[in-house]
């Protein structure tokens, strides 16, 4: 096989190229080639199964072309949105970053915070539980059960140093010993039932404490006697 090259010009080649595919053929050479055979009177037009035969592979070629050209722009959207991933995933992680090192300044803070806080404050903390009793009278379990974890220590300690603690219904009471006794002596005079009459006699925290005993069945009425009578 002999190889011929010739040069022509882009217009040239444009019109070649648009009569190669009116025969069915893919490429200038191809056309020029079946031109040449017909003037030497080889054939005088291009057979059913050359035309396939030449087609074939140059379509397929073609349609690699074409492919790679749909292909190509969502290939490199790809490439983009992984880098852009990329970038993403590393803001995130520098976020996470700050984050942690602000939640250890604020630990720090915390840690710290009691060193700033007033004299009237570090006072009110330095107060013992009796203290704290003296001023109140009366301390019912579920008014501090948020605020101190071991119970079991805070009445104990308060048992050692004189007050009264009563096993009432759902909770405990610590009473200041010389508020009981005035109380149970204020209770035991009471000569009514009712308890709109008792709330005339007694303040709040009486009251209350009436009320506990009362539903506890450590304060009962004698209707022999026609007065209150403690049950403990």
């Amino acid at each position: 096989m002999k190889i011929i090259t010739i040069k022509i010009d882009e217009k040239l080649y444009e019109e070649l190229m648009a009569k190669a595919k009116e025969e069915g053929l893919l490429s200038v050479p191809e056309y020029i080639k079946v031109l040449l055979m017909r003037e030497l009177g080889k054939t005088k037009h291009v057979e059913p199964e050359a035309k396939a035969g030449v087609s074939v592979d140059k379509l397929i070629q073609l349609l690699e072309r074409r492919l790679l050209d749909k292909v190509n722009p969502f290939t490199s959207k790809v490439d983009e949105l992984a880098r852009k991933y990329g970038e993403l995933v590393e803001k995130i992680e520098a976020v996470e970053e700050k984050l942690k090192e602000l939640e250890e300044k604020m630990s720090v803070q915390q840690i710290r915070k009691p060193e700033r806080v007033s004299q009237g404050e570090k006072q009110e903390r330095r107060k013992s539980a009796i203290e704290i009793l003296h001023e109140q009278k009366v301390i019912f379990e579920r008014d501090i059960a948020s605020r101190i974890r071991d119970r079991e220590s805070f009445f104990s300690k308060l048992q050692r140093e004189g007050a009264k603690i009563i096993e009432a219904r759902d909770e405990r009471i610590v009473v200041e010993q010389a508020f009981w006794n005035e109380f149970a002596k204020k209770v035991s005079d009471l000569s009514s039932q009712n308890e709109d009459e008792v709330r005339k006699v007694l303040d709040d925290i009486e009251f209350r404490l009436f009320k506990k005993l009362k539903e506890s069945a450590l304060l009962i009425y004698n209707n022999f006697t026609k007065r209150w009578q403690l049950v403990m």
